[in-house]
């Protein structure tokens, strides 16, 4: 079921308002006339790379923030190497901090083993020291509390 006859259709074909299957309208294609301005968005890469892009109006009332972010960025650089410098001298604190205490250990243990009974009487003897034990163990004096007497 047509809702034009086939006469109407070829004739609005012919002045471009309907297409030959007769479901789409096409409109004549009408060219601008007169004065276009240029199309400023399209930059070409000569213009950035020349350095020419930063001599624009619009760039350049960016200029302050730009210098802003690049004071930030400047600052938070100095903050991540003084806090690496920092984690690098605690890691060496903490590692010679190790090497005193494994080096106290030993002498700690060395000096336990030295004052051993068995060990004391071995390096006197062998010193040739004429040092005896003393067979009844020492006597505590102890201060008279009653009479006030030292």
């Amino acid at each position: 079921m047509g809702l034009f006859s086939r006469k109407q259709q070829k004739q609005r074909a012919s002045q471009g308002v309907m297409s030959q299957n007769g479901r789409q309208s096409t409109a004549p294609d009408v060219k601008p006339t007169g004065a276009v301005a240029p199309d400023r968005g399209n930059r070409t890469s000569r213009g950035i790379f020349s350095g020419d892009v930063l001599y624009s109006q619009t760039i350049r009332r960016h200029y302050p923030f730009a210098l802003y972010c690049c004071l930030l960025i400047i600052l938070y650089m100095g903050y991540i190497f003084n806090c690496q410098r920092t984690q690098r001298e605690e890691i060496a604190s903490r590692i010679e901090l190790q090497k005193v205490r494994s080096r106290a250990l030993l002498l700690s243990s060395e000096r336990l083993e030295a004052v051993r009974h068995s060990n004391l009487t071995e390096e006197i003897q062998r010193r040739g020291l004429d040092l005896q034990q003393w067979n009844t163990p020492p006597v505590i004096i102890r201060r008279n509390e009653s009479r006030g007497e030292r």
